[in-house]
Formats: C-alpha cells, structure tokens, sequence
C-alpha cells in the first residue's frame, strides 16, 4: 500500500504488462487517482503526482476535494 496526504493506494502487479499499478481505495465509491510504473520508487513517484495533480484541478475548478476517508479493511 501507498499513502500520501491521507489517501491510501493499493497496489498490484500487472504480469502480463510488467508493471505496477495503484489506485486510491479510501475516496469512496469513485477511484480519484491511479499511477503506474515499472519500478516501485517510480510508483511512489507517479502515485504522488497523480494526487497532486487531482487537487490541483479541484482547486483550478473551485470545488471541495474527495476526503480521504478511513482505510478499508483488507482481510
């Protein structure tokens, strides 16, 4: 898992295109953000980013970001 300013990302591997790939699991019933990469730092990286880059466009378009909301639990 990934977290970065309260959101929290799952993360899974994508064998067949070689690649990692994670999405925001706490925003409720609509995914905000998703990143993917070969590498974990570059996950991390773009997971970051795509966060950011949400925020930036509620702030740009003037409307209340999702809340991160408490993790799920994952058994």
């Amino acid at each position: 898992m990934l977290e970065y300013k309260g959101y929290i990302g799952e993360v899974v591997y994508d064998d067949e295109a070689e690649a990692l790939h994670a999405r925001v699991i706490n925003s409720g019933p609509y995914p905000i953000a998703d990143a993917e990469a070969t590498d974990v730092e570059g996950l991390k990286r773009e997971f970051r980013r795509s966060i950011d880059v949400y925020l930036e466009g509620c702030d740009e378009l003037g409307i209340n970001p999702v809340a991160p909301m408490a993790a799920p639990i994952r058994t």
